[in-house]
């Protein structure tokens, strides 16, 4: 029902239709996070630092548990995609006539685990390896097919309300240039010298991290397919990636997290999942200090646009490395 000259208030008993399977999505999400953290395994380099690797033959119990969480996700995300098609007319009405809660949170998670869990379907029962071959265009945007899902839904999801997420001019302008030339500067020439490596030293772990490395021989065979391919790669890791992260984790999570619980334990608590979503234990430290970072630039000058240039440059700087 209307409400005066305005859009009604009729949009949240509208989208908790939605709400029950969100919430089935969001427990399905943190479980299959937690089970692939448990496939990681540690073993003793020949330096002698513990080195993290994923194991390719996970026990029997833990494929049984997955196999459990993916079907009964199945379900929740058919449940949760045709209760939001069912409210799709009234959604459309009233989208933008309410402010960031924390039932925006929920579904975003909850449609995170509907990607996740179709593309373990779709790679797990129907497809054996890759659509496309690594080094090519096509493998540059299915490496990124996450970061590019996020930036098709998070503008959708939010559409009339995008600054309320960072996506709007930042305040001071000039202050916020000077302030990431010198983060820049911290996380290219100190953060290692300063935290990562000696927090490594004295855990005796390796950094040596099977993340970047595929993503330095994706890198390096777009460079030797051609020129198209290496521009791909170029644009997926350096442009997109940071946008579409940065959108969610700046620009959603933060920005909620924030007004729950204050800026401090907000841009940590965004800071850490943004960490772990990398599923990187060699380089979680490095990653967790510069989401502090990003999320002070986010918070300080009431922009995305700001973490999100920090975070392209430094993917570009890592990029142009191992190009050459």
């Amino acid at each position: 029902m209307l409400t005066g000259p305005g859009l009604s208030l009729r949009i949240e008993p509208e989208r908790q239709r939605s709400t029950p399977w969100a919430i089935m999505l969001f427990i399905g999400y943190w479980l299959m996070f937690a089970a692939e953290f448990s496939i990681i395994r540690f073993y003793r380099g020949e330096d002698g630092r513990w080195v993290a690797s994923t194991t390719e033959q996970p026990q029997m119990w833990l494929s049984l548990v997955v196999l459990t969480i993916t079907i009964l996700s199945l379900v929740g995300t058919i449940g949760f995609v045709i209760s939001l098609w069912k409210q799709r007319r009234q959604t459309r009405l009233y989208w933008g006539d309410h402010d960031l809660n924390g039932n925006d949170v929920l579904h975003m998670v909850a449609w995170m685990h509907v990607f996740q869990t179709c593309t373990l379907l779709f790679y797990g029962l129907i497809l054996e390896g890759t659509l496309f071959s690594e080094g090519t265009i096509g493998g540059a945007f299915e490496s990124a097919s996450f970061q590019l899902f996020l930036l098709m839904l998070i503008p959708f999801w939010f559409r009339g309300r995008v600054a309320e997420i960072g996506v709007c001019r930042p305040a001071r302008l000039g202050q916020m240039i000077i302030t990431l030339l010198i983060m820049f500067f911290l996380i290219a020439k100190v953060l290692d010298v300063a935290i990562t490596n000696p927090l490594a030293d004295w855990l005796g772990l390796s950094l040596s991290s099977e993340r970047e490395q595929q993503i330095e021989k994706e890198i390096v065979q777009a460079k030797q397919t051609d020129m198209i391919a290496a521009t791909s790669s170029f644009l997926v890791i350096g442009i997109l990636v940071p946008i579409a992260e940065e959108l969610l984790f700046r620009g959603v999570l933060q920005t909620y997290l924030v007004r729950r619980v204050g800026a401090v334990v907000g841009i940590i608590l965004s800071s850490l999942w943004f960490a772990l979503l990398h599923i990187d234990l060699a380089l979680f430290v490095p990653l967790f200090v510069i989401g502090l970072g990003l999320g002070f630039v986010r918070h300080r000058y009431h922009s995305i646009w700001g973490a999100v240039l920090l975070h392209a440059v430094n993917n570009l700087s890592g990029v142009l490395y191992y190009f050459q």
